[in-house]
Formats: C-alpha cells, sequence, structure tokens
C-alpha cells in the first residue's frame, strides 16, 4: 500500500511541476503577447484562450499533490476535542467524501469529453482549438485526483484498523505547529541556499 502511495506521489509531484511549467510558459507568452502589440503592433492572437486552457489543467492536475500533502482546507475548530478513535474515524470519512468528489467530477467531466468528441467541437475563436485536447487534459487531472482519493481512502481505511493511531499523522489536518515547522525550515532552507 506504501510503495502505491509513493507511485501516486511521484506522479503526483510530476504533474505538479507539469502545471508549474505550464504557467511559467503562459507568463512568457503573455509577456511575448504585450511586447509584440506594444512595440510591433501586432498580437499572437489566442493568448487568452490559452490561459483559460492552462488554469482548468493546472488546477486538476494540482489536486492530488495538495491532497497528499494534506493542504485541502479543513475545518478543525472542534476535531481536537474528540477521542482518537472518533477522530480516526472522521478523517477517513474526510478522505472518502473527497474521494467521492473527485469520482463525481471525473464522471461529469468524462461525459463533457465524451459529447465533445462526439459533436467534434472546436472554439469559436482565431485558433478554433479541437475542445478534446483541453478536455482530456482536464479529465486526465480529475481522474488521477480520484484515483489517488480512493488510494487514500483504502488506505486510511486499512490504518483505522491496523494503527489507528497512524491515521492522524496521515491524514489528519496538519496541526499549528507542523505548519510552522514546514516554513520555518523552507525559511532556513532558502536562507541556507543563499549563503
Amino acid at each position: 500500500m506504501t510503495s502505491l502511495l509513493g507511485i501516486a506521489r511521484g506522479l503526483a509531484l510530476a504533474l505538479a511541476l507539469v502545471a508549474g511549467a505550464a504557467v511559467a510558459l503562459l507568463a512568457v507568452l503573455i509577456v511575448v503577447d504585450i511586447a509584440g502589440r506594444d512595440v510591433f503592433g501586432v498580437s499572437l492572437q489566442g493568448t487568452d484562450e490559452l490561459g483559460g486552457y492552462v488554469l482548468a489543467f493546472v488546477g486538476s492536475l494540482g489536486l492530488s499533490l495538495t491532497l497528499l500533502n494534506r493542504g485541502h482546507p479543513r475545518i478543525d475548530i472542534f476535531l481536537r476535542l474528540f477521542p482518537e478513535r472518533l477522530r480516526a474515524g472522521l478523517h477517513v470519512l474526510a478522505q472518502a467524501s473527497i474521494a467521492g468528489l473527485g469520482l463525481f467530477m471525473t464522471w461529469h467531466a468524462w461525459g463533457e469529453l465524451a459529447e465533445t468528441i462526439r459533436f467534434g467541437a472546436v472554439t469559436n475563436t482565431p485558433l478554433q482549438t479541437p475542445l478534446w485536447v483541453p478536455q482530456a487534459i482536464w479529465v486526465a487531472g480529475t481522474g488521477f485526483f480520484a484515483a489517488v482519493a480512493c488510494l487514500t481512502t483504502v488506505h486510511g481505511l486499512w490504518l483505522l484498523f491496523t494503527d489507528r493511531s497512524a491515521v492522524e499523522a496521515a491524514y489528519g489536518p496538519p496541526t499549528v505547529d507542523e505548519e510552522v515547522g514546514h516554513y520555518v525550515d523552507h525559511g532556513e532552507e532558502t536562507l541556507h541556499a543563499g549563503h
């Protein structure tokens, strides 16, 4: 189970890096487009359209890594007051809820993609982009998120029955101390990298 989670984490990190590179390329494209308009009076045409696609698939590609890093928001104002057994069950329930959301998103995204392919839809823009291209990336991102969420749910259930205390560390929201420690460590790494 942990090897599957390790593979999922590696793939999620790779997808997040692809998403980051796409945003960086989009930024360069926007700068070139603006400079081209201001200096030469020529626009690249379609930068805004490509920007919309990039933002749509960047969101779906980043969901999995956020989930694995326990970064999705959780309202935990009373959670710490509950006994460990109840907290562990609620953490697994939260994972199952996220898995349900991921499956729901993927199901609807897949339906949208199938309809787009059936009709051969293209954008009503100068680029005339076949809509299945950005939608396929979106479906892949939401599908991977759903798969990772299902995997973490199964892992959480397994921990619930084999090592309940590990559920908190694996799937509970980060504590204030953990978050502060993360930023302190990151700040120290940044300072040492500069010297």
